[in-house]
C-alpha cells in the first residue's frame, strides 16, 4: 500500500534523539528514578591499522588506514549485524566519555547568504526537501533564462552568524524568484513580516548563532538550529503523571522572543502569480465624513451608482487603521461626493481632521481563519498592464488559517477587470519563528565531545584509534546496574611479572596454557600493568582469571615474538561486556593521542 514517512517524523526522531540527553533534568534532575534517566557515552576503539578485504557478492574492497571499510555494506567488517553491534565492538573498545547535553544540538546544513544566488522560499505547498536543499542543475525557472541556475534552500546564515528564513524571493509571474543582492542584517523579532528589501527579498530573522554555540556547532558543513521551549508540553510549568516540572525556559535570546510572539495561522505573504487588469484604484482620495456603516467621499472618479461597490476603503485615523469593504454606493452630482455603505460598522465618528483615504478592488479570503485584513495596490512598474495588481499591503494577518483562497472582487464601476491571481502563504504551525528546528528541517543531530588528555587516566594517550561510537545505558561492569561515572576505561587491565625485555604497546600476546590472545594499546612500566583490548579466549578447558575457560590465567607465561612475561593479575574494564545499545558507529582513519592533546570530535547524525 502507497505510504509516506513525513520530514516531520524524521524531525520528530531527532528532537526525541535530542531529548534522550537531558531527560534526567527533565523529570527531577539528580533525584530521578534511574528508569528514567539516560546515559550516553561516545567511546573510542581499535588501535590495530585497518587490514583485510571484503566482498559485496560483486565486488572485492580492500581495506586499509587510508581506506577503511564501509559499515553499511553488510559484509564488511562493524558493519550492522548482531555479532557486531551486541559484541564485536566492545572487544576492541578501549575508552568511553559521558555525553552532556550541552554537547548535542539540532544541526542543518550550512548556506551563507552569498550575493547573486537565487534562494527558494517558504511555501506551504512545495516538497519541504526541495526548500532545504540546494537543487543544483535542476531547471527551476521557466522560460529559457537561468534553465538551470542552483536553487538554493529558503535559510540563510549572514556574516554575522545571524540566521533568516526567506519568506519571498520576488517571484515573478512566470515562478521565477530573483537573485538576492542585499544581505540581511535586520534582528525583527515581532510577529509581522518585515518589510521587503530593496532587492525584493523579504527575510525572517529567526535567531543569532552565540559565540559559545559556534564553537561547538558551527562547521564548514553545519550551523546549529535550537528551539527555546520545550519540544513537548513539558518545560512550561504545572506537573506531568504527578511529577512537577520546570518552568517556562528563557535564555533572554532574541530567539525566545521570536518564538513567543509567532502567530498561528498568519497571513504574511501573498504571491501574484496574475496582476490582471482594468481593477480601479484610487490614492489619497478625501473624506468628508465617516460614521457608523456610512463613509463620504469627495471628488469622485465613478459617478454611477454602485460604481464603488466590491471596493475596499483605507485609511488611518486617530493611530488606528481601518479597512472596509463598500456594499454599495452613490452619487451626488452637485457635490461631486460618493456615499459609501460599508458592510461593517466603522466603529468611530470621523470628526476634526479628516483623513484620505485609498480604494482599490476587495480582496476576498476563503478560509477557516479570521481576523485578517488586507488591501490590493496598484502594479505601478514600467509597462504594467493599466488597472494591474502590484502588490498586497498586510494591515492585520489574522490567525488560525490552515486553507486560505483569495478572489479579487470584481468592481461595477470598473471597466471590465479580471485576472488577478493572487496566492495566500499558509505559515507552519504555531506561525513563523514558532519552532526553528521543524522550520528549518532540523533532521540532523550533532554531538560534540572534547576527549582532553587523558580524562583523568581513562584514555589512553600513548596509542591512536580508528573506530568512534555511540553507546546507550551501560550498566557497571558484572552487575545490572546502570553505569553512571564521566569516564569509563573499558579495556582490561594485565599486571605483569618477570618480564625478559620492555613491554611495549601495538603487540599481540598470547598466553600458551589458555590459548587467549590480545591486543596491548599502552603500557604503564612503572605499574607494571598494560591495557589490552580483542581478548579472545583460547582452547583451554581451564578457567582463567575470571572464572571462565580459556580466558588469560594468573600465575602463567604469556608471549609476543621474544618478549615473555608472567600474567599476575587481570581486570575487567568499567562497563560490563554487551550491555546497552550501541547505536552509532563510524571507521576513521588513525587519529594519534599524545599527553598533551584535546581531540573536538564531532559527530553528524542524520535522521
Amino acid at each position: 500500500m502507497p505510504a509516506l514517512v513525513t520530514t516531520e517524523f524524521r524531525i520528530h526522531n531527532a528532537k526525541q534523539f535530542r531529548e534522550m540527553f537531558s531527560e534526567a533534568a527533565l523529570y527531577g534532575g539528580a533525584t530521578a528514578s534511574a528508569a528514567l534517566s539516560t546515559n550516553m557515552y561516545l567511546f573510542i576503539g581499535k588501535s590495530a591499522a585497518w587490514s583485510g578485504s571484503y566482498n559485496d557478492g560483486t565486488t572485492t574492497y580492500n581495506f586499509t588506514d587510508t581506506s577503511q571499510p564501509d559499515p553499511n555494506n553488510t559484509n564488511a567488517p562493524s558493519s550492522d549485524t548482531t555479532a557486531n553491534t551486541s559484541y564485536s565492538h566492545w572487544k576492541d573498545m578501549i575508552a568511553a566519555k559521558k555525553v552532556a547535553s550541552s554537547d548535542v544540538s539540532h544541526v542543518i546544513a550550512r548556506n551563507n547568504w552569498t550575493s547573486g544566488r537565487y534562494y527558494s522560499m517558504y511555501d506551504d505547498t512545495v516538497k519541504f526537501s526541495l526548500l532545504t536543499a540546494s537543487q543544483a542543475s535542476q531547471d527551476v525557472y521557466t522560460g529559457s533564462a537561468n534553465a538551470t541556475a542552483t536553487l538554493y534552500p529558503m535559510y540563510v546564515m549572514n556574516s554575522t552568524f545571524k540566521v533568516y528564513k526567506c519568506l519571498f524571493n520576488k517571484k515573478t509571474e512566470s515562478g521565477r524568484p530573483q537573485p538576492s543582492t542585499v544581505e540581511p542584517t535586520h534582528t525583527t523579532t515581532s510577529a509581522a513580516a518585515p518589510a521587503a528589501q530593496a532587492d525584493g527579498y523579504v527575510w525572517k530573522y529567526m535567531y543569532t548563532i552565540s559565540a559559545a554555540e559556534s564553537l561547538k556547532f558551527v562547521t564548514s558543513s553545519y550551523i546549529p538550529v535550537k528551539q527555546i521551549r520545550d519540544a513537548n508540553a513539558y518545560g512550561q510549568g504545572g506537573t506531568a503523571g504527578g511529577m512537577a516540572v520546570g518552568g517556562a525556559k528563557d535564555d533572554s535570546s532574541d530567539q525566545v522572543i521570536i518564538e513567543r510572539n509567532a502567530i498561528d495561522g498568519a497571513l504574511d505573504v501573498f504571491v501574484i502569480s496574475n496582476d490582471g487588469a482594468n481593477y480601479h484604484f484610487e490614492n489619497n482620495k478625501a473624506i468628508a465624513s465617516g460614521t457608523g456603516t456610512t463613509l463620504v467621499v469627495s471628488a469622485t472618479t465613478l459617478t454611477t451608482a454602485n460604481a464603488y461597490a466590491n471596493s475596499s476603503v483605507y485609511f488611518t485615523y486617530g493611530g488606528v487603521s481601518y479597512v472596509r469593504k463598500v456594499a454599495s454606493s452613490t452619487y451626488n452630482s452637485g457635490t461631486s461626493q460618493a456615499t459609501m455603505t460599508l458592510s461593517a460598522t466603522l466603529g468611530v465618528t470621523l470628526s476634526g481632521t479628516m483623513p484620505t483615504c485609498n480604494v482599490g478592488p476587495w480582496p476576498r479570503i476563503d478560509g477557516d481563519g479570521h481576523g485578517q485584513e488586507l488591501v490590493l495596490t496598484a502594479n505601478t512598474t514600467g509597462g504594467a498592464a493599466a488597472g494591474s495588481v502590484g502588490g498586497v499591503t498586510v494591515v492585520n494577518s489574522g490567525n488560525s488559517f490552515t486553507t486560505a483562497t483569495m478572489t479579487v472582487s470584481s468592481q461595477p464601476g470598473a471597466s471590465s477587470p479580471s485576472g488577478a491571481i493572487i496566492t495566500p502563504i499558509i505559515p507552519p504551525k504555531g506561525g513563523h519563528g514558532f519552532d526553528a528546528v521543524t522550520e528549518l528541517g532540523g533532521f540532523f543531530a550533532m554531538i560534540n565531545t572534547k576527549l582532553t588528555q587523558d580524562e583523568s587516566g581513562a584514555f589512553t594517550t600513548s596509542n591512536d584509534f580508528r573506530k568512534i561510537g555511540l553507546l546507550k545505558d551501560p550498566n557497571t561492569n558484572g552487575g545490572f546496574l546502570r553505569y553512571t561515572s564521566d569516564t569509563a576505561d573499558q579495556a582490561k587491565v594485565i599486571t605483569y611479572s618477570a618480564a625478559n625485555e620492555a613491554v611495549t604497546g601495538d603487540i599481540t600476546i598470547t598466553q600458551a596454557a589458555s590459548g587467549a590472545t590480545a591486543y596491548v594499546v599502552d603500557v604503564n612500566t612503572s605499574a607494571s600493568t598494560m591495557r589490552v583490548i580483542d581478548v579472545t579466549n583460547g582452547s583451554s578447558a581451564t578457567n582463567g582469571y575470571d572464572s571462565k575457560p580459556g580466558s588469560f590465567q594468573t600465575g602463567q607465561a604469556a608471549t609476543s615474538g621474544t618478549l615473555s612475561f608472567t600474567v599476575s593479575a587481570v581486570a575487567n574494564g568499567a562497563m560490563s561486556i554487551g550491555s546497552g545499545e550501541i547505536l552509532y558507529i563510524e571507521n576513521r582513519a588513525p587519529v594519534a593521542r599524545a599527553a598533551d592533546q584535546t581531540e573536538d570530535i564531532k559527530l553528524i547524525i542524520e535522521f
